[in-house]
């Protein structure tokens, strides 16, 4: 972060909630302004994903707000970390369950496979109201509801995002593979076999390697990732191809298995691999 909060972010990272709140009394700027660093915008995101959930968060959260905090960054941000009880004093405080225009507490929940937050946010009220959204969590009504009578997709279906902000060109966004390609990626990672059965029928691409995600994988990489043995079986038997590297660290799906320390799921993989001539 920028200079002016190195000192609070230190208390942050040394868990010295006693320091931190003197400092943020001292000069109040420091809850409202934002740095021009790239690591944390804000000193209440860098609390969020830096500091243990122990007894003083909920409190030094509400200090913040008290001092004018920008709420939702923050809430997006404890999504990701599986702060669940950042979470819950962040909503209680008023930062918003929906998020800001394309991305949502729930979508950053989904994209790190964290399960208690997306239980809690759904809970509490999150929308479910994007093609990704419904695939991830087995909602086939809502998926049926993102495509017209003719099979092309409509509003209700969103546009490809992620968390790292505007980056992904506008055709890409609004491509409809993209979207189905992105929508399947997210049914495996979530081990949802009718969202994927779905997808694939309305023309989604088994092997493809969507945009909007920074670890562009395949959908069996990403089912290998989480360890979802049965998607992984059923990707195979519908054609997945277990030699396709990724397009960040250049691994297959079993190396991916075997990064998360799912080591009988990489064995597996990677029998299948040889098989295919790997």
């Amino acid at each position: 972060m920028d200079d002016k909060f190195l000192p609070s972010q230190a208390a942050i990272i040394s868990d010295n909630a006693e320091e931190l709140e003197r400092l943020v009394r001292a000069e109040s700027s420091l809850a409202r302004d934002r740095s021009l660093s790239r690591d944390h915008p804000t000193l209440l995101q860098c609390l969020v994903l830096e500091m243990p959930v122990r007894r003083s968060l909920g409190h030094l959260i509400q200090l913040f707000a008290q001092f004018g905090a920008e709420l939702n960054g923050p809430l997006v941000a404890a999504a990701s970390g599986n702060n669940l009880l950042g979470v819950e004093v962040l909503l209680d405080l008023g930062a918003s369950i929906s998020g800001e225009g394309t991305w949502s507490p729930l979508e950053e929940a989904l994209y790190w496979g964290q399960d208690s937050i997306v239980e809690l946010l759904l809970t509490r009220g999150a929308p479910v109201d994007n093609l990704r959204k419904f695939a991830a969590l087995g909602d086939l009504q809502g998926l049926r509801r993102c495509f017209d009578d003719d099979g092309r997709l409509n509003r209700q279906a969103g546009e490809v995002a992620w968390p790292f902000g505007p980056t992904i060109p506008e055709a890409v966004r609004h491509d409809r593979l993209q979207i189905m390609n992105n929508a399947l990626v997210y049914a495996a990672a979530w081990g949802q076999l009718e969202s994927a059965g779905e997808l694939l029928t309305r023309g989604a691409e088994i092997n493809s390697i969507p945009a909007g995600f920074d670890y562009a994988g395949t959908p069996l990489h990403y089912a290998a990732l989480q360890n979802r043995h049965e998607m992984v079986e059923w990707l195979l038997e519908k054609g997945a191809d277990p030699t396709i590297r990724d397009r960040k660290v250049h691994n297959t799906p079993d190396g991916w298995a075997e990064y998360a320390q799912h080591q009988q799921l990489a064995a597996y993989l990677r029998s299948i691999s040889e098989r295919h001539g790997k």
